[in-house]
């Protein structure tokens, strides 16, 4: 092997060394790129769960709290219907202190959300009055609107609940997507590299048992050395990650 074939061959080498080193760094970017997608999958995942596990508890309370007014409604019909042969104003103070000792056990004595939910909906005629004659109001009346808001405040925080479930289960979907082509990619420049590092051994062992080569065929194996070629792996690599969707705050 001639002088001016051994420093080709050593830059040859010292290119492929530098190509390889340049693979390497990728490779470690992608691994970096992939652990970030799969730390927000995860996390997406968590967030998801535990507002489904919000929403069924929402449900659940929703559910609880109808059936409580269902019992209510059919105890005052009862109530009613045995009060029917008694004086009229007994009757009428007996219902309502019974009504008035079931609503203190389902009830809370908090008065605040049911001004919330009074005002709220102050466009409504009935609510306007109710709102500018609470004080005036029974204690019975006024816990059964207690109970008509904490309904409507679970129904409007159930549907909360399922829309950012909605958009947690998108996310997911889209850093799932985002994460397999990233794989891909991975994978096709792991396979390039080792496509690159056999060629490199191939060219070297070639050296070693033939010895010097000629002009023309050290030109043809120059012309198809796959150090000669630069290798584009930057097809969307480090550009910058698409930013996740907002996800809403208030459950």
């Amino acid at each position: 092997m001639n002088a001016q074939a051994m420093k080709r061959f050593v830059e040859e080498n010292q290119k492929l060394a530098a190509e390889c080193e340049r693979l390497v760094e990728q490779c470690v970017k992608l691994e970096r790129e992939c652990a970030l997608y799969d730390h927000d999958r995860e996390a997406l995942m968590e967030f998801g769960n535990e507002a489904d596990e919000r929403a069924q508890v929402a449900h659940a309370r929703a559910c609880e709290l109808e059936r409580d007014l269902c019992q209510l409604e059919r105890l005052l019909i009862k109530y009613k219907q045995q009060n029917e042969s008694v004086d009229s104003s007994s009757g009428t103070i007996v219902e309502e202190q019974l009504l008035d000792s079931l609503l203190e056990t389902v009830t809370t004595a908090d008065e605040s959300s049911t001004f919330v939910f009074l005002n709220s909906n102050s466009e409504n005629d009935q609510c306007k009055k109710l709102l500018t004659t609470w004080n005036c109001l029974k204690p019975s009346t006024q816990r059964v609107l207690g109970l008509v808001a904490e309904v409507k405040t679970l129904e409007n925080d159930k549907e909360n609940l399922r829309v950012n479930l909605h958009r947690a289960e998108d996310e997911a979907k889209l850093l799932f997507e985002e994460n397999s082509l990233l794989h891909k990619e991975n994978k096709r420049l792991a396979k390039r590299c080792m496509e690159r590092s056999h060629s490199g051994s191939d060219r070297k062992h070639s050296h070693c048992h033939t010895g010097s080569a000629s002009a023309k065929s050290h030109k043809s194996r120059k012309t198809g050395s796959p150090i000669g070629r630069k290798i584009d792996f930057e097809d969307g690599v480090d550009s910058a990650r698409t930013p996740l969707s907002p996800l809403g705050n208030k459950i």
